[in-house]
């Protein structure tokens, strides 16, 4: 077993035919060198079977914990105002039902996961975030954990995506909507000029609202646990939260992060190109299961 870092993997997950495989290419092509743990986070009781859990530790690790979270729209947000309640958005009416509600949870756990409830992110120097859809293909011959620890940026990804080279799509637009108003709004409140170069550019562009979709945005990062405890990310995910612009237009945790990131950081977030290399791929196991189930109450 090579030697591992203070660092942990974790999957939120209501895919069962996916999650298993997921976790077996993980040991597989990478865990069985470290042995990190990995934590698998879910609504409900999807993975309340014993023998189902069982049956995935016999094939990987007993370091696989299954936890299972709890899950609750923020009170002060009125029916209505729901994403798949906005009839009058193409993606909303088209490709989000009620019964996907469990994504919108799945959207605010990931942006809110260091300190939630029923976690233990904060024992860990490093996490690792991973889709239930993705696997990796073949052996890793370096440990994201290592590369993270000696370089300067706070967060890496197994992707960053240039949006100049594959363009926004309607989704995008359909799925951000305000944020840059928000974004713009926050900055002002809290007087800050932007860091990156991409945002400063903005900042000045008459044609913002339309090119501000052309951000980098990252996919399945590894992030220093010590970013959580900065004032800056409290400030920002309060007031994320505060907006509500995850459950109202389904602003996704990697818009989130990534944009926290070009708000605060001069340099690049650092693409470990796991993906590019060809060692791992974020929808490899989508075609069993396109959409993820949503939660059993959709009251909640």
């Amino acid at each position: 077993m090579n030697k591992k870092l203070n660092a942990c993997i974790t999957y939120i997950s209501s895919r069962k035919p996916c999650i298993s495989l997921s976790i077996q290419s993980l040991w597989d092509n990478f865990n069985h060198k470290y042995d990190y743990p990995v934590y698998v986070h879910y609504f409900d009781d999807i993975y309340d079977d014993e023998e189902f859990r069982e049956e995935v530790r016999s094939k990987t690790s007993q370091n696989v914990h299954f936890i299972s979270i709890p899950y609750e729209t923020p009170s002060f947000l009125k029916e209505e105002e729901l994403f798949y309640n906005r009839k009058d958005v193409w993606y909303a009416r088209t490709q989000f039902p009620i019964s996907r509600k469990g994504y919108l949870h799945m959207c605010h756990f990931m942006s809110n996961y260091y300190g939630y409830p029923n976690t233990e992110f904060e024992k860990y120097d490093y996490v690792m975030s991973l889709d239930d859809e993705s696997m990796f293909m073949k052996d890793m011959p370096y440990d994201p954990f290592e590369v993270m620890s000696e370089r300067v940026e706070p967060m890496g990804a197994l992707k960053v995506y240039d949006q100049n080279k594959k363009p926004p799509h309607q989704g995008n637009f359909d799925t951000r909507i305000n944020l840059w108003k928000f974004m713009k709004g926050y900055m002002k409140h809290y007087d800050i000029e932007p860091k990156s170069q991409f945002l400063k550019d903005l900042m000045n562009d008459p044609d913002s609202d339309s090119k501000f979709h052309y951000y980098p945005c990252a996919d399945s990062y590894v992030v220093k646990t010590s970013l959580f405890e900065t004032k800056e990310w409290k400030q920002w995910i309060e007031a994320v939260n505060k907006y509500g612009g995850i459950y109202k237009y389904r602003w996704g945790d990697n818009d989130v992060n990534s944009l926290f990131y070009l708000i605060h950081y001069e340099c690049d977030m650092y693409d470990l190109k796991t993906v590019d290399d060809g060692y791992h791929s974020q929808g490899a196991l989508r075609h069993l299961v396109d959409y993820a189930p949503g939660v059993k109450d959709n009251s909640r």
